[in-house]
């Protein structure tokens, strides 16, 4: 049976309820705008008229991985200029995870794997990828969706500098301290969605998950 919580946080409406009366592309260079025409069931039994919408699209669904060191209790940032922040009043450069696009027929543990080599230069195999949960970052107007992982890493040698010089990516690679990283969260340094989604799941469960990827890690060894 369920909980009175449970029943409050249960759907009331899924796509069934919703009539796209027109979709139609505004605009397509890297990004992407299309032009809806919408409907849907309202709360109180009615319907809304019909309502133009405007979707940013990217076409592609997106990962994100925290590489966290177990063994160090340190996990592994990334820093890059950021043109959608240059109104933040600290920076542009904006502390974040490794993230990327997943590509056309890529599966999404492939696309981590992919990202997490080409910015942070890790080669991780899927049974070191913890999945956390996937989030929209701004689904009032944007459509991508993110899947954040964890990444159980050797942190002990990093590169300072990561990135594809053909897509003109600059990444600073770095690490700090978990708790150090969860106080910069707190604080507002870190203020990107995905590094908050995955630090914030790792402060909440933090000694489980470390002792599940130290575990796993003299698993390995062993063998």
């Amino acid at each position: 049976m369920m909980s009175d919580a449970q029943k409050q946080l249960a759907p009331r409406f899924s796509m069934k309820d919703v009539t796209v009366h027109e979709r139609s592309r505004l605009f397509k260079k890297h990004f992407a705008l299309d032009e809806y025409i919408v409907s849907y069931k309202k709360f109180d039994g009615s319907e809304t008229p019909k309502l133009v919408r405007e979707i940013f699209e990217r076409d592609q669904d997106a990962v994100a991985i925290l590489p966290y060191d177990a063994k160090t209790d340190e996990v592994v940032l990334i820093e890059q200029f950021r043109p959608g922040a240059m109104k933040d009043p600290i920076s542009p450069w904006l502390i974040e995870i490794v993230a990327g696009l997943i590509d056309f027929g890529e599966h999404e543990i492939d696309a981590a794997m992919r990202e997490l080599n080409e910015e942070a230069h890790f080669k991780v195999t899927p049974d070191e990828l913890k999945y956390i949960t996937a989030v929209y970052p701004s689904p009032g107007g944007i459509s991508e969706r993110v899947s954040v992982y964890f990444a159980n890493v050797d942190a002990t040698h990093i590169d300072n500098h990561g990135g594809l010089e053909k897509e003109n990516e600059d990444i600073r690679i770095f690490k700090v301290p978990a708790e150090a990283a969860f106080e910069a969260c707190k604080s507002g340094r870190i203020c990107n969605c995905a590094a908050l989604v995955g630090l914030l799941n790792l402060q909440l469960a933090h000694q489980e998950i470390r002792q599940e990827f130290l575990n796993k890690r003299l698993t390995k060894e062993q063998h």
